[in-house]
C-alpha cells in the first residue's frame, strides 16, 4: 500500500476512487481462478467468514440450495436427488462389473462439487466401511459440505488445477467424475497420469466426455439461450464434429470436445484398458470412459 501512498493523494476523492478502482482491477485479475491455475477461493475478501450455518450434528446431509448447486437442478430440489442417485448407480454397475464390489472400498469423487452424487454412498459408508472422497477446486462447495457435517466415512477436500492429489500411489480403488473432463482444457494428460498414480491396480475410473454425441445435442440445441451461453458458434452451428478435437475457452471457463477416436488414441497411451460407453439413458448426453490399470 505505500506504493499506491506515493502515487495518489488520500485527500483527493477523485484519486481514491480511481485507486479503488485500479486495485479492483488487479484483484480480479490476480486472483480470479484459475488465470494462475490455482482454484476458486471462499470468495476475494480480506477477512472469509461461514458461508451458511453449520449443522452442529453428523447426520444425513441436507440438501443445497440453489446457491450451493452450482447450475444443478436449480429450483428443484427432487431431480436434483433423482440425478445424484442415477448417477450413483451407474458407478456402483460399473464397480460390479469389474468385479471389485467389497467391504472397505475407497472411492473418489473428482469434482465432486457440492456433494451431488456423494451423498448417495451413504449406505455403502454405513454398511460396507466404505471411504468416500470428495474433492473440487470450489472451496465454496467443499465448506458447504463441512458446515453440513456429514457423517464419518466422508472426506472432502479443496483440490487445484494443478496436477496433485494428497494421496500415496495405489492408494484408491475407484475415480469417478461427472462433467469434469468435459471442461479440463490444460493438462488434462497430467491429470490422467496422477488419477493413473493413485489408482490401485485391479482399480477402475470412470469420466464422462464431450465426444460426436454431445456434439450433434449442442447443434440439435442450438436455439436455446443456454447453449449459446456456453458453446461457441463453431460448436453449435456444424451438424457434424468436423475437427479431431476442439477446446474452447481459457483456464476459468472451458469446453472439450473430442472424435471418439482420437480420444480412445490419445488416452489409451496411459492405460492397461479403455472402454467408451454411450450416453447413459438419462440426463445426460455425455459419453463415459472406463479406464483400468
Amino acid at each position: 500500500m505505500k506504493l499506491w501512498k506515493l502515487k495518489f493523494k488520500e485527500s483527493d476523492p477523485s484519486n481514491i476512487k480511481l485507486r479503488d478502482e485500479i486495485l479492483a482491477q488487479i484483484r480480479s485479475e490476480f486472483t480470479v481462478m484459475p488465470r494462475f491455475m490455482f482454484h476458486q477461493p471462499l470468495d476475494y475478501d480480506k477477512i472469509s467468514l461461514p458461508i451458511k450455518s453449520i449443522q452442529p450434528d453428523r447426520t444425513s446431509p441436507r440438501v443445497p440450495t440453489d446457491e450451493f448447486r452450482f447450475g444443478y437442478s436449480l429450483g428443484d430440489e427432487s431431480v436434483y436427488l433423482e440425478w445424484g442417485a442415477y448417477d450413483h448407480g451407474l458407478i456402483l454397475n460399473e464397480i460390479k462389473r469389474a468385479g471389485i464390489m467389497k467391504d472397505g472400498l475407497s472411492i473418489l469423487d473428482f469434482g465432486c462439487s457440492s456433494g451431488r452424487v456423494l451423498r448417495h454412498f451413504e449406505a455403502q459408508v454405513n454398511k460396507n466401511g466404505w471411504r468416500v472422497i470428495g474433492c473440487d477446486i470450489q472451496a465454496r462447495a467443499i465448506e458447504s459440505m463441512r458446515a453440513d457435517n456429514w457423517p464419518d466415512g466422508f472426506e472432502f477436500f479443496t483440490s487445484t488445477t494443478l496436477p496433485h492429489l494428497p494421496f500415496e500411489d495405489s492408494s484408491i480403488d475407484v475415480i469417478y467424475s461427472f462433467s469434469v473432463f468435459t471442461h479440463t482444457k490444460y493438462l488434462w494428460d497430467a491429470w490422467l497420469l496422477e488419477l493413473k498414480r493413485v489408482l490401485k491396480p485391479g482399480g477402475i475410473m470412470m469420466h464422462t466426455v464431450h465426444l460426436e454425441d454431445a456434439w450433434k445435442f449442442y447443434n440439435k440445441n442450438r436455439n436455446e439461450k443456454w447453449v449459446q451461453d456456453s458453446q461457441v458458434p463453431e460448436v453449435y452451428n456444424v451438424a457434424e464434429m468436423n475437427v479431431d478435437f476442439l477446446f474452447d475457452g481459457d483456464a476459468s471457463v472451458s469446453q472439450v470436445f473430442w472424435k471418439r477416436e482420437i480420444l480412445e488414441n490419445y488416452w489409451s497411451r496411459y492405460f492397461d484398458s479403455i472402454e467408451i460407453l454411450p450416453p447413459a439413458d438419462r440426463f445426460s448426453f455425455q459419453n463415459i470412459v472406463i479406464l483400468r490399470k
